[in-house]
């Protein structure tokens, strides 16, 4: 039995899509490492068959984004040997729904709690001081095995006396 490689070189058709996906994959590569790595997350290579390289791009904010960053990018394809005419974006939203990991949740460590007392102490008695002290207990909260709270939904204590 052949492997599934030898199928595909065996075969000219199977053999083209095979070398441009390599192409593609190595295309997408570059780019990756061309732009910053906040705006590559956003950005994947649609079409690099033409003359013009087409990418696509998750919103229209990193298209803009992608759009100023172009000019820089062609030449860093072009010093690795992808000559391209211009590079065409595209907004494409299931880019964004596909690749965009989920945001960590905010935490706040022990030593910024502690500013953030300190802080508090230095107000005296005033709203924003007893909010920050709410801040800083609920942090000493979650490190003393309590559950973690966020700031949604809390009541105001202190405008109920």
């Amino acid at each position: 039995m052949r492997r599934f490689h030898q199928v595909l070189k065996g075969e000219p058709t199977l053999d083209d899509l095979l070398q441009r996906h390599r192409r593609e994959a190595a295309l997408q590569d570059r780019v990756h490492r061309a732009l910053p790595p906040a705006l590559a997350k956003y950005v994947a290579v649609v079409d690099a068959r033409s003359a013009e390289l087409e990418l696509g791009a998750a919103s229209g904010a990193a298209a803009a984004m992608l759009r100023q960053h172009a000019p820089e990018l062609r030449s860093a394809l072009a010093r690795e040997g992808f000559e391209f005419t211009g590079i065409r974006v595209r907004v494409q939203a299931r880019l964004a729904h596909e690749s965009l990991p989920k945001s960590p949740k905010k935490q706040l460590d022990s030593a910024s709690a502690a500013m953030i007392l300190t802080l508090a102490t230095e107000l005296g008695e005033s709203p924003l001081a007893q909010a920050l002290r709410r801040l800083a207990k609920m942090r000493a909260s979650t490190d003393s095995g309590g559950r973690d709270e966020s700031l949604e939904g809390v009541k105001d204590e202190d405008r109920e006396r």
